[in-house]
């Protein structure tokens, strides 16, 4: 259910004029106490899954990054048999994309809202109920005067403005903060940062030919591309340095040709790997 349509949970009251007459101050009251306690329990019992979800993603994205960051320095280390310094690139991506989906989706955002929002419902309830008392001590025999009456209606009437101010308040946010979030969210879609923009590999593989069943490529430790020539383009390929392999069967035995390209951000960049197979003349 979307936070929009959880707003409507929220339902107005009705005001019957041919019961008004009959309704006392406490009972007034009481409906206001319970309309208010009706709105604390509403932000409390939703802000629970607001911070499940906050908490999960957030979590998730430092060990992502911590994972991103540990890849390539676990890669140089031979006891951990890492080759496929890929897995960087790819838990940092998946970092940026538990961070970029917590903001828009607003699971912190909207935890701290709805716990902020609560505790000054709670707090308008206390100040409510003891100036209520305060008054009300000064009652005699439960009979009011016009002017206690009075003061007792206004209370009742701030306490109920006070607290559709701060319901308000914290949906105007929430308005503009998804307005916002859909903003950024359009800006980024059209447009890549430049730094992070794949590029392509231009492979050549002399005696390529000579592979009986083709050639299979691989880039840090993932089959990419099985060719039968001695050239083949590989794009989609992160910036960075990557490992390539090429490997084949020639006269009934696998050869191996290996390499390492640089690659930078949306260009294309070549390399050139030869086969180790002896041509006598």
């Amino acid at each position: 259910m979307s936070e929009l349509n959880m707003k409507e949970d929220l339902y107005p009251s009705h005001l019957n004029e041919s019961d008004l007459e009959e309704k006392d101050l406490k009972t007034l009251r009481r409906e206001a106490e319970t309309k208010a306690k009706e709105a604390i329990n509403w932000y409390i019992q939703r802000k629970n899954s607001k911070s499940a979800w906050s908490k999960f993603l957030r979590i998730s994205a430092i060990f992502m990054i911590f994972a991103g960051g540990l890849s390539p320095i676990l890669q140089g280390i031979e006891w951990f048999n890492l080759q496929d310094c890929q897995y960087g690139y790819i838990a940092l991506a998946l970092a940026a994309v538990c961070i970029v989906l917590d903001k828009f989706m607003g699971f912190s955002s909207s935890w701290m809202r709805y716990m902020t929002t609560a505790v000054k419902l709670q707090k308008a309830l206390a100040d409510f109920q003891t100036d209520w008392i305060l008054i009300w001590s000064e009652v005699k025999d439960n009979i009011p005067t016009v002017e206690q009456n009075r003061q007792l209606l206004q209370r009742i009437k701030d306490f109920r403005l006070k607290m559709l101010a701060e319901i308000e308040q914290e949906t105007q946010m929430w308005t503009h903060e998804f307005q916002s979030n859909l903003a950024q969210l359009e800006r980024v879609t059209q447009t890549q940062p430049e730094s992070l923009r794949p590029g392509i590999l231009d492979l050549t593989v002399i005696h390529g030919l000579m592979a009986e069943q083709g050639l299979t490529v691989m880039i840090d430790g993932l089959t990419v591309a099985h060719t039968r020539g001695e050239r083949v383009q590989i794009g989609h390929i992160l910036p960075g340095q990557h490992d390539v392999k090429v490997h084949g069967m020639v006269d009934g035995k696998e050869i191996l040709a290996a390499g390492v390209v640089n690659m930078i951000a949306g260009t294309t960049v070549e390399l050139k790997l030869s086969l180790p197979i002896n041509i006598q003349s």
